[in-house]
């Protein structure tokens, strides 16, 4: 099964009372349904049917995601299905945010358990044998599911999802949000995908 169509116009306001920018058209999550169903338990018919009874056009994003996790699904994925759902309404273009600031994003599998990729980020010590010492502070962390990050030189606030994915295989999805442009977003997303194959090369060492 596709994804649903839906056709949204025009600006409306938002949740918080501010105007919303809407795409005129709607956009393909970045998953599939295949995927979606296997890591949240229901394809994207399913989520729209789900959250649209739920009155989540109206929500904000962190609403949308909490309200998913409560429903069952890993902090990773409640992530996955939010933007997802957020992208067939209409609600955000690819990597928009809804106040119409762009969002970073990065992701990478990797052959090690959960346990062992967690401890690659949270450890200060071991962090730093592969990434520039300093670059990241630690705000909060949940061990083997999320984490988030202060960036140095006033570079926002990453925010990490771990998902485990069987033996000796896990998942990092990388979030940075409030960024000025496409352009920041995409130079993000470079970056990141730099620097987590410097960290797949620390994991075979």
């Amino acid at each position: 099964m596709g994804w649903p169509a839906f056709v949204v116009a025009g600006p409306r306001a938002g949740p918080t009372g501010m105007e919303t920018v809407m795409s005129t058209q709607t956009d393909k999550p970045q998953l599939g349904d295949e995927a979606i169903e296997k890591g949240s338990g229901k394809n994207w018919a399913e989520w729209v049917e789900v959250l649209d009874a739920w009155g989540a056009a109206d929500k904000s994003h962190t609403e949308i995601a909490r309200h998913v996790h409560e429903l069952g699904v890993d902090e990773w994925w409640a992530q996955s299905v939010t933007v997802g759902y957020e992208r067939i309404k209409g609600l955000r273009a690819t990597g928009q945010q809804r106040d119409g600031s762009f969002e970073g994003s990065a992701s990478k599998t990797f052959g090690v358990g959960i346990d062992r990729l967690s401890a690659a980020w949270i450890n200060d010590s071991e962090r730093d044998q592969w990434l520039e010492p300093g670059l990241l502070t630690m705000r909060t962390a949940q061990e083997g599911k999320s984490a988030r990050f202060d960036i140095a030189n006033d570079g926002g606030v990453l925010a990490l999802y771990l998902a485990d994915k069987g033996l000796d295989k896990s998942s990092v999805q990388l979030q940075v949000v409030k960024l000025a442009s496409k352009d920041a977003a995409d130079a993000f997303r470079e970056t990141w995908k730099g620097r987590l194959a410097d960290l797949a090369k620390h994991l075979k060492e």
